[in-house]
């Protein structure tokens, strides 16, 4: 057996774990390793097995399971497949990228991702011939193994926070020390306000309290304000605190979503402001409408990627 070392350029998608090319970017990366290698394919699927590979003398008179199919891979022809399935990454070889996340956690990622960390090695399909398949970008139309999927995306992450906060519903009772229950109400608190804080859904700054205004009032503003952002037909903010003369402190907010299209990345991603943003007001009293003058700043920061977010920990440390 001969082992090389061959350094090789690949495509990559335009961010860590995006699904998308259309910047038209690559890799660069050094294999070290075997020159050749038996790969195992799921006769079933066509795709590479879960099974380790074999060096070129081991596999030469191995017969595989039923279910399997081996085939000899050339390195030197096909540096890629071969790294994914050696893994040889050296991180010195790879920048990190540093990102502060809005909750003040330093995240590190790959500035240039190695391509275990850039495609989806057991959605890669073999022919009978020995060839692994490639797919076609949309956008450039270069040619690329299938992206490496994220482990979590926000249809996962809100059922998780969702699931969290029905699981803490009743674990804040009055006959708890204070401290206790002043670390559960944070901890809850800190699960509702993921989706704004991280750019999945709208938040409604109160910019002028206005005046008169009752606990239970609606403002209510319209989706047509929103440039197709907002998922449901309105976002309405409730009032949820008021001081002496009825002005409004704090708001309880429901469809407030941003638009997403399932790859988190793209659709509904950028940042959006609508300061002063028109609304209709609905008192809770019928025929009482006596608030008035209230303005606010509707807006959401640019959504970071569901994998990034890190959900708190429980007071007792469960969850």
């Amino acid at each position: 057996m001969a082992h090389i070392r061959k350094q090789f350029n690949y495509p990559k998608p335009d961010e860590y774990l995006g699904q998308f090319d259309d910047q038209n970017l690559q890799g660069t990366h050094t294999y070290e390793g075997p020159d050749a290698m038996w790969i195992f394919i799921d006769k079933a699927t066509n795709r590479i097995a879960p099974a380790a590979y074999m060096f070129e003398e081991e596999g030469m008179d191995y017969n595989p399971p039923i279910n399997l199919r081996k085939v000899l891979v050339d390195c030197n022809e096909n540096p890629i497949i071969c790294s994914l399935m050696e893994c040889d990454v050296d991180d010195e070889e790879h920048e990190l990228f540093e990102e502060t996340l809005p909750n003040g956690v330093t995240y590190w990622t790959y500035q240039d991702p190695p391509p275990d960390h850039t495609y989806e090695k057991f959605d890669i399909e073999c022919n009978e011939s020995g060839e692994f398949l490639k797919v076609t970008s949309p956008a450039t139309g270069r040619q690329h193994y299938p992206w490496k999927q994220p482990h979590i995306k926000w249809a996962h992450l809100r059922r998780h926070r969702t699931s969290l906060l029905q699981w803490s519903d009743d674990k804040v009772n009055s006959d708890m020390p204070q401290s206790v229950q002043d670390a559960w109400n944070e901890y809850r608190q800190t699960l509702r306000d993921i989706p704004v804080l991280y750019g999945d859904s709208f938040d409604v700054e109160i910019t002028t309290a206005g005046t008169g205004y009752e606990v239970g009032d609606k403002i209510k503003f319209a989706s047509s304000n929103f440039e197709d952002f907002l998922i449901a037909d309105e976002l309405v903010a409730t009032v949820k605190t008021v001081n002496e003369t009825g002005g409004i402190t704090a708001l309880k907010l429901s469809g407030n979503q941003a638009i997403n299209d399932g790859n988190d990345i793209v659709v509904g991603r950028e940042a959006k402001d609508f300061p002063g943003m028109a609304y209709t007001y609905e008192a809770v009293a019928d025929g009482a409408n006596a608030g008035a003058d209230a303005t606010f700043r509707v807006h959401k920061c640019q959504r970071y990627a569901a994998w990034k977010v890190d959900t708190p920990r429980s007071p007792c440390g469960t969850a």
